[in-house]
């Protein structure tokens, strides 16, 4: 599924609007997207002061080149469209609300996406800022 915005009305009913307060959230989040792009494979690298890098490496499915203006806007997810998606959900995906990448973006000022699809043979370096927009 593309990553989409949420319907106003189902962002307010899952109370979409938490954001991340600290290192151990971001890693969390980070390890839940991997888990959720099937990766069977993930590395952490967090800096000893938990603020100068915390990176996530998996080898998950990726993200399609057409969702990447989407990537840390907020409640923008490929794992539900709407509220009656959540019935569907338990099981399949650790997470939904489409609050993690732009939570971290807006927290750290800024955020780096690394990231190829199968179908590519070169992957793109995608660099966000606080507001979640793709600088590059």
């Amino acid at each position: 599924m593309p990553i989409a915005a949420l319907p106003q009305s189902t962002v307010q009913a899952i109370g979409s609007t938490s954001v991340l307060s600290d290192a151990c959230s971001v890693v969390k989040e980070l390890l839940d997207n991997a888990l959720d792009a099937s990766a069977s494979s993930i590395s952490v690298e967090i800096s000893q002061n938990t603020v100068d890098v915390i990176q996530v490496k998996d080898n998950g499915h990726g993200i399609p080149p057409e969702d990447h203006s989407l990537v840390c806007k907020r409640s923008f997810t490929s794992k539900i469209e709407t509220l009656e998606d959540l019935r569907n959900v338990g099981g399949d995906s650790l997470g939904f609300r489409g609050q993690a990448l732009a939570s971290a973006a807006e927290m750290s000022g800024s955020l780096t996406v690394t990231t190829r699809v199968e179908t590519q043979v070169v992957g793109s370096m995608l660099k966000y800022d606080q507001t979640g927009e793709l600088i590059r």
